[in-house]
Order: structure tokens, then sequence, then C-alpha cells
């Protein structure tokens, strides 16, 4: 019987363990983009000012999150080049930002199960409790390309809401994986070819 008991939690762990590393592995991303825009002529891009970025604004939250804006920025940075973009520090082709949208949902959280069970000549009364709700935060990440005159042309986003992990190099490691699988979606293919025959 105690073999049997190790086998199974042998098995749940093994199970866990792949289930954990999938979740980290399926980010969701999209995108939408202007279908006029040319975005064969932007090689280089620039930080948003402050004062023309919406809300929320990137700015206020790196205020509010010193760190994780950090690593977001340099995720970004280092991610540019392989999409043919490069940072520069002004007279860029185009602009860059990103910002959190961020919501509190509530959530439920399963009850005891109980029910009436029958083993041999034995049997067991076992009850059922509603669930109990919690609420936690939720949020979506942005990243916008603006042309020179800061009109909007490609926004990419993501649900996998970039928090802090167990440690900083966990952190880092999921906002650079978030980061990179948005921008990978850049330039949007459609355009490309439309582009190329004109």
């Amino acid at each position: 019987m105690q073999t049997q008991h190790l086998r199974f939690a042998s098995s749940l762990l093994i199970f866990l363990t792949f289930f954990a590393l999938g979740g980290c592995s399926s980010i969701t991303v999209n995108q939408d983009y202007d279908v006029h825009a040319r975005f064969d002529t932007l090689h280089t891009l620039q930080w948003l000012p402050a004062e023309r970025q919406a809300e929320p604004k990137a700015s206020v939250y790196a205020s509010r999150n010193p760190l994780m804006a950090q690593r977001i920025e340099q995720a970004i940075e280092s991610a540019l080049p392989a999409r043919g973009l490069r940072l520069v520090a002004d007279k860029a082709d185009g602009f860059i930002s990103y910002h959190m949208v961020v919501k509190k949902v509530m959530r439920a959280e399963p009850g005891p199960y109980y029910g009436l069970g029958f083993w041999g000549r034995h049997s067991g009364l076992m009850f059922h409790t509603p669930p109990e709700y919690y609420e936690v935060e939720e949020g979506t990440f942005v990243i916008d390309i603006l042309n020179q005159e800061g009109r909007l042309i490609w926004r990419g986003k993501s649900p996998s809401y970039l928090r802090e992990l167990e440690s900083p190099a966990k952190t880092t490691e999921w906002v650079n994986a978030v980061v990179q699988k948005m921008l990978a979606q850049y330039p949007p293919k459609s355009t490309q070819a439309i582009q190329q025959t004109q």
C-alpha cells in the first residue's frame, strides 16, 4: 500500500513539473496594425517621450516599478535588432513605448468536497462546501510602435502578466520571453508582401 502511494506521489510530481514547464512556454500574443503603414521605412526607434504617452503611461509604471521597467526596456532593446530595428537617442524613424493594463478580478477556489461512498461492508458520508473567492490582479502587457508623427501603427499584446517570480533571474527570463515573442510578430507579414510589390 505504501509503495502504491509513493508511485502515485512520484507520478503527480512528474505531471506537475511538465505542467509548470508547459505553462512557461505557452505565451499568448497577438497584434494589431495599420495596414497602410510603411514598415519597411522604419529602421530606428526612440522611446516615446512621457508627455506624448497615452494612459496608462510607461513613465508612471517605471516610477512605481523601476526594476521591472528596467527589465522590460532592456528586453525590448535586445529584441529590436532581430526585427531590423535599433534604438537611438533621437532623430529616429519612429517611436516605441509600452504599458501595462491591470485589473482586479475575483477567482474561485474549489472548497472541500465530501460525498457518500461504499467500500465492501463499509460506507462513508461526505459533504460539499461552496468555493472560496479571492481577489487577484490580471494584466495585459502592450508594446506600441508609432511613426514619426506619433501615430500608432503597430501594437503587440500579451495577457501574460509581468510580475515578480521566485527570483530576479526567473523574473528577467520571463520578461525576456514575453517581449521576444511579442516582437517576433513585427513587422506584420501580410504587409511585407504588399510593400515588396510597390
